[in-house]
């Protein structure tokens, strides 16, 4: 196994990319943006259906959908492109199953969410539906947040990537429990708000 890495990792395609500086930085910059949008669009929506910036309309923001797809596909294309790259230090660092079994996941998350929230017949004209929306968007975004912190675990050493796990537990836990406490996150959503009057 370990012989076979090594002979993806030496591969004159990957030796390219890797001896490009410009190359390398693109496909990391790429997979970020990527990852932001997928991750950003979908988290801002769940957000919104805890109850954020309940004045913005929720159906709107199906627009962004496909914003989001877009970034998935950006995001998966160019992580195989850096796994690609480093094969041999990658592929036996156990957090990576770890992050892509959590973004299988939340994609899977996402389709009921969507489904839910913006599919025929959503469900959200009752406190079962209101609650079922809610448990998805509190879901999308726990889940997210295990493939965010195990990425970042994956890209340094193991005990910068810890404190860095660490670090990013403890800013979530906080802004959670300020936007829970002081600005009121997570209240009944008003069924005569802007987001029903636009679905």
């Amino acid at each position: 196994m370990t012989e076979l890495l090594e002979a993806v990792g030496s591969s004159g395609f990957s030796m390219a990319w890797k001896q490009s500086t410009t190359g390398f930085v693109s496909m990391l910059a790429f997979h970020s943006i990527g990852l932001a949008f997928v991750m950003g669009i979908s988290c801002a929506i769940a957000m919104r259906v805890l109850g954020v910036a309940r004045a913005i309309p929720l159906a709107p923001l199906e627009d962004f959908l496909p914003l989001m797809t877009a970034g998935f596909w950006v995001s998966a294309v160019t992580g195989v492109m850096l796994l690609v790259m480093d094969p041999v230090r990658i592929v036996p660092d156990a957090t990576l199953y770890i992050k892509l079994g959590a973004v299988a996941w939340v994609m899977v998350l996402i389709r009921r969410f969507r489904a839910h929230i913006f599919g025929e017949g959503a469900k959200l004209d009752s406190p079962a539906g209101v609650k079922r929306a809610k448990t998805l968007a509190t879901q999308v975004l726990l889940v997210w947040g295990v493939a965010l912190v195990s990425g970042k675990v994956m890209a340094y050493t193991w005990v910068a990537g810890y404190q860095t796990a660490i670090a990013v537990i403890i800013v979530t836990v906080a802004a959670g429990l300020v936007g829970r406490f002081l600005l009121g996150w997570g209240k009944p959503v008003n069924q005569a708000d802007p987001s029903r009057q636009a679905a």
